[in-house]
């Protein structure tokens, strides 16, 4: 597989993994475990996993967004979109 499609696909789940509830989830199943007690032992879980999040999202930003600039350089600004939509959905360049 291209480098650049690699890029494009791994950066698009990195953003939509940081948009994922998972504090949210694994404060609950804690909870329901006994290994959460205390609603400040969460928030400070909670904001772990957040700050992990966030993280996570801004390198599949960054990812993309190389991908993105090398397209908008090759295919101009107005094509770049329909570029990279055939590029991820296809996994071939776009024409």
């Amino acid at each position: 597989m291209q480098s650049h499609l690699v890029r494009l696909r791994l950066g698009v789940l990195l953003v939509i993994l940081s948009w994922f509830p998972f504090a949210q989830i694994l404060i609950s199943v804690l909870r329901d475990h006994g290994h959460l007690t205390s609603d400040r032992s969460a928030s400070s879980f909670r904001l772990v996993i957040w700050g992990v999040q966030i993280v996570v999202g801004l390198v599949g930003v960054l990812l993309v967004g190389k991908v993105t600039i090398n397209e908008a350089k090759r295919a101009g600004w107005r094509r770049a979109p329909g570029h990279l939509w055939q590029l991820f959905w296809r996994g071939s360049e776009a024409l």
